[in-house]
């Protein structure tokens, strides 16, 4: 016959499974708010292997101003950033997020300027179409809707450490966007439920064999 185990061995192997199952718990738990957390700046999305699509309009608002991992295609990066991606009877790109609604009748010699760039400070102007380029990996896609008085436009500069401003908004903002906050603050909370386990599971144990040990005394 086995002889019982010793109350502090049982005490043992108790505590160090409740330890296993609670570093377990905040691991998932970092893990999976690190899975949605959007990338907070350009520079995060780019290291990352994916493209920066960065959209202005006519009146200097933002329409876009995200991270896309799909890209086969730029027009596939503009809808992987959220773009609603407006076409005309021949097919070409005529509004982006509905800007301009509708889309002009007749070329009025305002369009969607098409660039690339690396850097955010030299962009240069895409020879294909949105539906036949192939952005390149850690690159800018940016767009810009020229004004009636303007032949043209050229995307203004774009930090690639600021943190994402608003899209839609008309001036630059140095704070995070709502969902990059609201997802930072998520991950920052289950990290530190994580640790508040752990830490209440260390604590638990070691009271325990405190009260076993006095009793045994």
């Amino acid at each position: 016959m086995h002889s019982p185990a010793h109350p502090l061995q049982r005490l043992a192997a108790l505590f160090s499974a409740l330890l296993l199952c609670a570093a377990m718990l905040a691991s998932g738990a970092a893990s999976a708010s690190a899975q949605g957390l959007p990338a907070a700046t350009p520079q995060d999305c780019l290291k990352a292997g994916n493209v920066w699509v960065y959209v202005t309009y006519s009146d200097g608002s933002v329409v876009a101003n995200s991270c896309a991992t799909d890209f086969g295609t730029g027009e596939a990066a503009l809808k992987s950033a959220g773009v609603d991606v407006g076409k005309d009877a021949k097919g070409m790109i005529c509004s982006l997020d509905k800007k301009p609604n509708p889309c002009p009748a007749k070329f009025n010699g305002q369009y969607w300027n098409y660039y690339t760039s690396t850097d955010g400070k030299t962009f240069t102007y895409s020879q294909k179409a949105a539906d036949q380029s192939k952005p390149v990996k850690g690159s800018i896609e940016a767009w810009c809707y020229n004004k009636a008085s303007e032949k043209s436009c050229t995307p203004k500069t774009l930090s690639l450490t600021a943190e994402v401003p608003d899209a839609s908004s008309s001036t630059p903002s140095s704070s995070a966007s709502p969902a990059a906050s609201s997802d930072s603050g998520g991950s920052s909370s289950s990290t530190a439920w994580g640790v508040g386990i752990v830490a209440a599971v260390i604590v638990i144990g070691v009271v325990v064999y405190l009260v076993v040990r006095r009793r045994r005394n």
